[in-house]
């Protein structure tokens, strides 16, 4: 699997488009990138991270044209912590790996 940090980051150095249609792409893959590990999420002990995850991803949908007008130190900041955001998701989702018996 590709490192989705990674992939998010590229999305806003692309260089053929404008800087809030780069921003409102970063946004909308953050979105889609949380959605998908939300739906990873299937056991009765994970409703409550999943209901926290979508909760979050919906904040996100509804604030992505906000964010792409954001200064760049604010937008900078927002993808950090949706960097940090997703590492923790992705371990999380290791860990518990490790425990599923197939």
């Amino acid at each position: 699997m590709s490192d989705i940090v990674d992939d998010l980051l590229r999305l806003s150095e692309d260089p053929n488009s404008d800087p809030k249609s780069r921003r409102r792409q970063t946004m909308e893959c953050l979105v889609q990138t949380l959605l998908t590990m939300a739906d990873a999420e299937i056991g009765p002990e994970e409703a409550q991270h999943r209901h926290s995850i979508i909760h979050l991803t919906t904040i996100i949908g509804d604030m992505t044209g906000t964010i792409a007008e954001a200064d760049d130190p604010t937008f900078a900041a927002i993808v950090r912590e949706a960097a940090v955001l997703i590492r923790s998701l992705q371990r999380r989702q290791a860990d518990a790996a490790r425990f599923t018996v197939h």
